[in-house]
Protein backbone atom coordinates (compact mmCIF):
# COMPACT_ATOMS: atom_id res chain seq x y z
CA UNK A 1 0.00 0.00 0.00
CA UNK A 2 3.06 2.33 0.78
CA UNK A 3 4.61 1.57 -2.63
CA UNK A 4 1.17 2.50 -4.11
CA UNK A 5 1.15 6.06 -2.45
CA UNK A 6 4.69 6.36 -3.27
CA UNK A 7 4.24 6.05 -6.76
CA UNK A 8 1.25 8.54 -7.06
CA UNK A 9 3.18 11.26 -4.73
CA UNK A 10 6.31 11.25 -7.04
CA UNK A 11 4.19 11.34 -10.12
CA UNK A 12 1.94 14.50 -8.93
CA UNK A 13 5.15 16.32 -7.15
CA UNK A 14 6.84 15.97 -10.41
CA UNK A 15 3.83 17.59 -11.97
CA UNK A 16 4.14 20.32 -8.94
CA UNK A 17 7.66 20.84 -10.26
CA UNK A 18 6.25 22.22 -13.45
CA UNK A 19 3.16 24.04 -12.05
CA UNK A 20 4.78 25.94 -9.30
CA UNK A 21 7.87 27.39 -11.05
CA UNK A 22 6.48 27.87 -14.38
CA UNK A 23 3.29 28.94 -14.12
CA UNK A 24 4.42 31.82 -13.73
CA UNK A 25 6.81 32.13 -15.95
CA UNK A 26 3.67 31.33 -18.90
CA UNK A 27 2.06 34.93 -17.78
CA UNK A 28 5.16 36.40 -17.50
CA UNK A 29 5.79 35.29 -21.47
CA UNK A 30 2.07 36.14 -22.53
CA UNK A 31 2.98 39.85 -21.52
CA UNK A 32 1.17 40.90 -17.70
CA UNK A 33 2.35 42.98 -15.53
CA UNK A 34 3.18 41.96 -11.68
CA UNK A 35 -0.14 43.16 -10.02
CA UNK A 36 -1.99 41.03 -13.30
CA UNK A 37 0.21 37.83 -12.38
CA UNK A 38 -0.37 38.41 -8.92
CA UNK A 39 -4.37 38.56 -9.27
CA UNK A 40 -3.98 35.83 -11.49
CA UNK A 41 -2.24 33.46 -9.62
CA UNK A 42 -4.21 34.35 -6.45
CA UNK A 43 -7.02 33.31 -8.01
CA UNK A 44 -5.07 30.02 -8.65
CA UNK A 45 -4.71 30.17 -4.87
CA UNK A 46 -8.52 31.21 -3.74
CA UNK A 47 -9.65 27.99 -5.67
CA UNK A 48 -7.36 26.35 -3.01
CA UNK A 49 -10.35 27.20 -0.42
CA UNK A 50 -13.62 25.86 -2.31
CA UNK A 51 -11.90 23.21 -4.55
CA UNK A 52 -10.60 21.09 -1.50
CA UNK A 53 -13.54 21.94 0.90
CA UNK A 54 -15.66 20.84 -1.01
CA UNK A 55 -14.00 17.75 -2.60
CA UNK A 56 -13.00 16.89 0.54
CA UNK A 57 -16.78 17.12 2.10
CA UNK A 58 -17.74 14.87 -1.17
CA UNK A 59 -15.58 12.25 -0.41
CA UNK A 60 -16.10 11.90 2.58
CA UNK A 61 -20.15 11.62 2.57
CA UNK A 62 -19.86 9.20 -0.81
CA UNK A 63 -16.84 7.73 -0.58
CA UNK A 64 -15.09 6.66 -3.95
CA UNK A 65 -11.96 8.74 -3.56
CA UNK A 66 -10.66 6.76 -6.29
CA UNK A 67 -12.48 7.85 -8.64
CA UNK A 68 -13.07 11.36 -7.47
CA UNK A 69 -8.91 11.27 -8.16
CA UNK A 70 -9.02 10.13 -11.52
CA UNK A 71 -11.46 13.08 -12.51
CA UNK A 72 -9.95 15.75 -11.39
CA UNK A 73 -6.82 14.75 -12.83
CA UNK A 74 -8.23 14.30 -16.24
CA UNK A 75 -10.03 17.97 -15.60
CA UNK A 76 -6.03 19.23 -15.13
CA UNK A 77 -4.91 18.08 -17.73
CA UNK A 78 -7.16 18.88 -19.87
CA UNK A 79 -8.23 22.44 -18.45
CA UNK A 80 -3.90 23.22 -18.65
CA UNK A 81 -3.85 22.76 -22.38
CA UNK A 82 -5.84 26.42 -22.80
CA UNK A 83 -2.53 28.06 -21.67
CA UNK A 84 -0.62 27.31 -24.63
CA UNK A 85 -2.09 30.31 -26.40
CA UNK A 86 -2.72 33.75 -25.34
CA UNK A 87 -6.32 34.28 -24.45
CA UNK A 88 -6.05 37.62 -22.28
CA UNK A 89 -6.67 38.06 -18.99
CA UNK A 90 -10.39 37.64 -18.49
CA UNK A 91 -10.28 34.10 -20.14
CA UNK A 92 -7.64 33.43 -18.24
CA UNK A 93 -9.24 34.51 -15.18
CA UNK A 94 -11.86 31.90 -15.60
CA UNK A 95 -9.20 28.99 -17.54
CA UNK A 96 -6.96 29.59 -13.53
CA UNK A 97 -10.48 28.88 -11.53
CA UNK A 98 -11.27 25.98 -13.59
CA UNK A 99 -7.97 24.62 -13.35
CA UNK A 100 -7.41 25.34 -9.53
CA UNK A 101 -10.64 23.69 -9.17
CA UNK A 102 -9.50 20.41 -10.63
CA UNK A 103 -5.95 20.53 -9.32
CA UNK A 104 -5.82 22.11 -6.27
CA UNK A 105 -8.20 19.32 -4.47
CA UNK A 106 -5.64 16.52 -5.42
CA UNK A 107 -3.00 16.50 -2.68
CA UNK A 108 -5.38 17.08 -0.12
CA UNK A 109 -7.40 14.02 -1.14
CA UNK A 110 -4.38 12.15 -1.36
CA UNK A 111 -3.43 12.56 1.55
CA UNK A 112 -6.98 11.96 3.44
CA UNK A 113 -6.77 8.89 1.64
CA UNK A 114 -3.81 7.63 2.24
CA UNK A 115 -4.77 8.40 6.25
CA UNK A 116 -7.44 6.42 5.32
CA UNK A 117 -6.29 3.07 3.78
CA UNK A 118 -2.19 2.89 5.16
CA UNK A 119 -1.74 1.35 8.23
CA UNK A 120 -0.70 3.61 11.46
CA UNK A 121 -0.62 6.31 9.24
CA UNK A 122 1.06 8.85 11.26
CA UNK A 123 4.62 6.53 11.15
CA UNK A 124 3.75 5.18 7.59
CA UNK A 125 2.67 8.64 6.31
CA UNK A 126 5.91 9.90 5.78
CA UNK A 127 7.45 6.92 3.98
CA UNK A 128 5.00 7.79 1.39
CA UNK A 129 4.98 11.29 1.21
CA UNK A 130 8.59 11.63 1.27
CA UNK A 131 8.66 10.52 -2.46
CA UNK A 132 6.80 13.69 -3.28
CA UNK A 133 9.61 15.44 -2.22
CA UNK A 134 11.75 13.09 -4.22
CA UNK A 135 9.51 13.64 -7.77
CA UNK A 136 9.76 16.89 -6.62
CA UNK A 137 13.67 17.15 -6.54
CA UNK A 138 14.38 14.44 -9.45
CA UNK A 139 12.28 16.33 -11.84
CA UNK A 140 13.90 19.78 -10.98
CA UNK A 141 17.04 18.87 -11.36
CA UNK A 142 16.25 17.30 -14.41
CA UNK A 143 14.82 20.35 -16.02
CA UNK A 144 17.88 22.46 -14.73
CA UNK A 145 20.13 19.65 -17.04
CA UNK A 146 17.81 19.19 -19.18
CA UNK A 147 17.01 22.83 -20.28
CA UNK A 148 14.16 22.25 -22.15
CA UNK A 149 11.62 24.32 -20.11
CA UNK A 150 14.31 27.21 -19.84
CA UNK A 151 13.87 28.33 -23.57
CA UNK A 152 10.53 30.51 -22.67
CA UNK A 153 8.24 27.89 -24.88
CA UNK A 154 4.74 27.90 -23.15
CA UNK A 155 4.01 24.55 -25.75
CA UNK A 156 7.02 22.38 -24.21
CA UNK A 157 5.67 23.64 -20.57
CA UNK A 158 2.33 22.13 -21.20
CA UNK A 159 3.07 19.24 -22.95
CA UNK A 160 4.83 17.85 -19.86
CA UNK A 161 2.69 18.54 -17.72
CA UNK A 162 0.21 16.50 -20.12
CA UNK A 163 2.52 13.71 -19.68
CA UNK A 164 2.81 13.91 -16.20
CA UNK A 165 -0.80 14.04 -15.82
CA UNK A 166 -1.39 10.94 -18.03
CA UNK A 167 0.79 9.18 -16.13
CA UNK A 168 -0.83 10.66 -12.22
CA UNK A 169 -4.34 9.12 -13.98
CA UNK A 170 -2.58 5.55 -14.29
CA UNK A 171 -1.29 5.94 -11.22
CA UNK A 172 -4.64 6.61 -9.50
CA UNK A 173 -6.07 3.56 -10.67
CA UNK A 174 -4.16 1.40 -8.59
CA UNK A 175 -4.94 3.14 -5.18
CA UNK A 176 -7.42 1.36 -2.89
CA UNK A 177 -11.32 2.82 -3.24
CA UNK A 178 -13.22 3.90 0.02
CA UNK A 179 -17.20 3.52 0.05
CA UNK A 180 -19.23 5.14 2.05
CA UNK A 181 -19.96 3.25 5.02
CA UNK A 182 -23.50 2.05 5.70
CA UNK A 183 -25.40 3.74 8.40
CA UNK A 184 -28.68 4.71 9.02
CA UNK A 185 -31.03 7.45 8.51
CA UNK A 186 -30.63 9.84 11.14
CA UNK A 187 -26.63 9.15 11.22
CA UNK A 188 -26.71 9.43 7.60
CA UNK A 189 -28.41 13.15 8.19
CA UNK A 190 -25.60 14.33 10.59
CA UNK A 191 -22.74 13.25 8.38
CA UNK A 192 -24.45 15.33 5.47
CA UNK A 193 -24.46 18.40 7.27
CA UNK A 194 -20.92 20.20 6.18
CA UNK A 195 -21.61 22.64 8.71
CA UNK A 196 -22.09 20.67 11.62
CA UNK A 197 -18.89 18.44 11.00
CA UNK A 198 -16.81 21.76 10.73
CA UNK A 199 -18.20 22.93 14.26
CA UNK A 200 -17.47 19.07 15.79
CA UNK A 201 -13.72 20.22 14.69
CA UNK A 202 -12.01 21.15 18.08
CA UNK A 203 -10.40 24.34 19.10
CA UNK A 204 -6.26 23.07 19.10
CA UNK A 205 -7.26 21.99 14.92
CA UNK A 206 -8.06 25.25 14.20
CA UNK A 207 -5.73 27.31 16.03
CA UNK A 208 -2.78 24.93 13.93
CA UNK A 209 -4.50 26.04 10.65
CA UNK A 210 -4.60 29.78 11.30
CA UNK A 211 -0.95 29.47 12.36
CA UNK A 212 -0.25 27.73 9.18
CA UNK A 213 -2.13 30.36 7.40
CA UNK A 214 0.19 32.82 8.47
CA UNK A 215 3.25 31.28 7.36
CA UNK A 216 1.65 30.39 3.72
CA UNK A 217 0.82 33.81 3.16
CA UNK A 218 4.22 34.57 3.96
CA UNK A 219 5.58 32.50 1.62
CA UNK A 220 3.00 33.77 -1.33
CA UNK A 221 5.69 35.91 -2.30
CA UNK A 222 7.97 33.14 -3.03
CA UNK A 223 5.44 30.96 -4.78
CA UNK A 224 4.31 33.53 -6.92
CA UNK A 225 7.42 35.43 -7.90
CA UNK A 226 10.60 33.88 -6.51
CA UNK A 227 11.38 32.78 -10.50
CA UNK A 228 10.76 36.10 -11.91
CA UNK A 229 13.18 37.17 -8.69
CA UNK A 230 15.77 34.97 -9.97
CA UNK A 231 15.73 35.97 -13.51
CA UNK A 232 15.25 39.77 -12.89
CA UNK A 233 17.57 40.06 -9.88
CA UNK A 234 20.43 37.58 -10.54
CA UNK A 235 20.01 36.88 -13.97
CA UNK A 236 19.12 33.27 -13.58
CA UNK A 237 17.10 31.66 -16.21
CA UNK A 238 17.45 27.75 -15.04
CA UNK A 239 15.50 27.94 -12.04
CA UNK A 240 14.40 24.46 -11.75
CA UNK A 241 17.55 23.39 -9.76
CA UNK A 242 17.53 26.29 -7.06
CA UNK A 243 13.34 25.23 -6.50
CA UNK A 244 14.70 21.66 -6.39
CA UNK A 245 17.52 22.44 -3.40
CA UNK A 246 13.97 23.60 -1.30
CA UNK A 247 12.68 20.56 -1.96
CA UNK A 248 15.48 18.33 -1.26
CA UNK A 249 15.77 20.21 1.68
CA UNK A 250 12.59 19.22 2.74
CA UNK A 251 13.05 15.27 2.33
CA UNK A 252 14.57 14.57 6.03
CA UNK A 253 11.73 16.33 7.93
CA UNK A 254 8.81 14.30 5.80
CA UNK A 255 10.75 11.41 6.52
CA UNK A 256 11.31 11.14 9.98
CA UNK A 257 9.53 14.67 11.03
CA UNK A 258 6.52 13.34 12.56
CA UNK A 259 8.62 11.59 15.80
CA UNK A 260 9.86 14.58 16.50
CA UNK A 261 6.45 16.43 16.28
CA UNK A 262 4.93 14.19 18.86
CA UNK A 263 8.10 14.56 21.13
CA UNK A 264 8.67 18.24 21.16
CA UNK A 265 4.98 19.06 20.48
CA UNK A 266 2.34 21.21 17.99
CA UNK A 267 3.25 24.23 19.15
CA UNK A 268 7.42 24.07 19.24
CA UNK A 269 7.13 22.35 15.87
CA UNK A 270 4.96 25.24 14.64
CA UNK A 271 6.38 28.50 16.17
CA UNK A 272 9.97 26.51 14.31
CA UNK A 273 8.41 26.52 11.15
CA UNK A 274 6.71 30.10 11.47
CA UNK A 275 10.41 31.30 12.51
CA UNK A 276 12.31 29.66 9.60
CA UNK A 277 9.99 31.09 7.14
CA UNK A 278 10.14 34.75 8.80
CA UNK A 279 14.38 34.45 8.15
CA UNK A 280 14.10 33.06 4.87
CA UNK A 281 11.94 35.70 3.28
CA UNK A 282 14.19 38.26 4.81
CA UNK A 283 17.47 36.98 3.55
CA UNK A 284 15.37 36.60 0.14
CA UNK A 285 14.41 40.83 0.58
CA UNK A 286 18.34 41.62 1.24
CA UNK A 287 19.15 40.52 -2.15
CA UNK A 288 21.99 39.16 -0.99
CA UNK A 289 25.37 37.02 -2.91
CA UNK A 290 23.81 34.17 -4.52
CA UNK A 291 25.20 31.65 -2.52
CA UNK A 292 23.88 32.86 0.37
CA UNK A 293 20.10 33.00 -1.68
CA UNK A 294 20.98 29.45 -2.20
CA UNK A 295 21.27 28.50 1.04
CA UNK A 296 17.89 30.46 1.92
CA UNK A 297 16.40 27.87 0.01
CA UNK A 298 17.33 25.02 2.72
CA UNK A 299 15.02 26.22 4.99
CA UNK A 300 12.07 24.95 3.32
CA UNK A 301 12.75 21.90 5.38
CA UNK A 302 10.82 24.21 7.71
CA UNK A 303 8.33 26.55 6.23
CA UNK A 304 7.06 23.70 3.66
CA UNK A 305 8.33 20.60 5.45
CA UNK A 306 8.23 20.60 9.29
CA UNK A 307 4.67 22.73 8.51
CA UNK A 308 3.14 19.92 6.59
CA UNK A 309 4.54 17.03 8.80
CA UNK A 310 2.78 18.94 11.73
CA UNK A 311 -0.56 19.38 10.36
CA UNK A 312 -0.79 15.90 9.38
CA UNK A 313 0.50 15.08 13.13
CA UNK A 314 -2.51 17.58 14.24
CA UNK A 315 -5.36 16.00 11.99
CA UNK A 316 -4.54 12.46 13.10
CA UNK A 317 -4.17 13.55 16.47
CA UNK A 318 -7.33 15.76 16.83
CA UNK A 319 -9.72 14.83 13.97
CA UNK A 320 -12.11 11.27 13.61
CA UNK A 321 -10.63 9.50 10.85
CA UNK A 322 -14.09 9.85 8.40
CA UNK A 323 -13.93 13.58 8.64
CA UNK A 324 -9.62 14.13 7.67
CA UNK A 325 -10.57 14.13 3.88
CA UNK A 326 -12.27 17.51 5.13
CA UNK A 327 -10.34 18.88 7.46
CA UNK A 328 -6.94 18.13 5.33
CA UNK A 329 -9.64 20.43 2.96
CA UNK A 330 -9.63 22.90 5.57
CA UNK A 331 -5.98 23.30 5.72
CA UNK A 332 -5.65 23.19 2.08
CA UNK A 333 -8.58 25.76 1.61
CA UNK A 334 -7.27 27.93 4.23
CA UNK A 335 -3.81 27.71 4.47
CA UNK A 336 -3.32 27.08 1.13
CA UNK A 337 -5.88 28.91 -0.73
CA UNK A 338 -7.26 31.86 1.20
CA UNK A 339 -3.81 32.85 2.81
CA UNK A 340 -2.24 32.16 -1.18
CA UNK A 341 -5.15 34.59 -2.41
CA UNK A 342 -4.21 37.01 -0.26
CA UNK A 343 -0.81 37.25 -0.35
CA UNK A 344 0.11 36.65 -3.61
CA UNK A 345 -2.33 39.45 -4.50
CA UNK A 346 -0.84 42.03 -1.82
CA UNK A 347 2.90 41.09 -2.60
CA UNK A 348 1.68 41.55 -6.72
CA UNK A 349 0.74 45.03 -5.55
CA UNK A 350 4.10 45.52 -3.54
CA UNK A 351 6.05 44.50 -5.84
CA UNK A 352 4.73 46.46 -8.94
CA UNK A 353 5.19 49.82 -7.03
CA UNK A 354 8.46 48.80 -4.76
CA UNK A 355 9.88 45.74 -5.84
CA UNK A 356 11.24 42.79 -5.20
CA UNK A 357 12.86 43.49 -1.25
CA UNK A 358 10.27 45.51 0.13
CA UNK A 359 8.29 42.93 -1.20
CA UNK A 360 9.90 39.90 0.79
CA UNK A 361 10.18 41.89 3.95
CA UNK A 362 6.84 42.21 3.72
CA UNK A 363 6.01 38.57 3.28
CA UNK A 364 9.04 38.22 6.24
CA UNK A 365 6.81 40.03 8.74
CA UNK A 366 3.58 37.85 7.85
CA UNK A 367 5.22 35.06 9.72
CA UNK A 368 5.34 36.60 12.84
CA UNK A 369 1.52 36.77 13.48
CA UNK A 370 2.09 33.00 13.37
CA UNK A 371 4.49 32.79 16.21
CA UNK A 372 2.08 35.65 18.06
CA UNK A 373 -0.88 33.02 17.53
CA UNK A 374 1.26 29.79 18.74
CA UNK A 375 2.50 31.87 21.66
CA UNK A 376 -0.75 33.32 22.61
CA UNK A 377 -2.69 29.31 22.34
CA UNK A 378 0.50 27.60 23.10
CA UNK A 379 -1.08 25.84 26.39
CA UNK A 380 -4.10 23.96 24.11
CA UNK A 381 -1.48 22.00 22.41
CA UNK A 382 0.09 19.91 25.22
Amino acid sequence: MVLRFSINYFIFFAAMATVVPYLQQILKLQGFRAYEIGLLLGVFEITGIFGPLLIGWFADRVGKYRLILLVLTLGSGASFLFFIVNIGFAATFLILILFGMMFRPIASLTDALASRTITNAVDQYGRARIWGSIGFVGISFFYQIWGFLDTGSTVRIVTVFIVLMSALFLSNISLPEIYRDKRNHSDLKKRESLKNVIRSMPFPFWVGISAAFFIKMSMSGYYSFFSIYLNDVYNINGISGIWGIGALAEIPVVLWGSKYVVRYGISKMLGLAALGTAVRMIIYALELPVPLMLAAQLLHALSFGLLHITIIVLINQQIKEKSRALAMAIFGGISYGLAGFLGSTLSGFILDSHGFSIMYYFCGIISLGAIFLIVRFRRIFI
